[in-house]
């Protein structure tokens, strides 16, 4: 498979929206029952494009994107020190490996400024392990009371 990751521009926002309401109906079906508000998540992407970044990922062979990874700088509750904020990463399930997962974040690295990057997990997917072998470090865990 030959991929190639590029920077979101506002073209892309229809794509992206198809993107992650696949995510929500695949994925996330069994964990969040609300519907998409196509307004709002439009808006969202729109905001991470207009402040952040988002790096998508295009599988070459079938013209396909298959993931991204949306992040944008923020600052902790408490002090005015920035750190970079991934907001989702996605990758579809039949090409979820770690190599992907890796150029992702290295791509994310590199654009950072060394700012500490944070990332919280809240698909229910367990894939803590693949975040620890990236080096992260576990900051607690994400709650839900339903």
């Amino acid at each position: 498979m030959s991929t190639h990751l590029y920077y979101a521009e506002k073209k892309d926002i229809s794509s992206i929206y198809d993107l992650l309401v696949e995510y929500k109906n695949t994925d996330l079906i069994d964990i969040y029952t609300d519907e998409i508000d196509s307004k709002k998540l439009r808006h969202f992407i729109n905001t991470i494009i207009e402040k952040g970044k988002i790096i998508l990922i295009n599988d070459l062979d079938k013209d396909e994107l298959i993931g991204c990874c949306m992040f944008n700088k923020s600052e902790y509750f408490f002090s005015r020190s920035q750190i970079m904020q991934i907001q989702l990463i996605y990758v579809k399930k039949d090409y979820r490996n770690f190599k992907l997962v890796k150029t992702l974040i290295d791509t994310v690295k590199k654009i950072s400024d060394d700012l500490p990057i944070v990332l919280s997990i809240t698909s229910g997917l367990g894939i803590d392990p693949v975040f620890q072998k990236l080096g992260f470090k576990n900051m607690g865990s994400n709650w839900r009371l339903i």
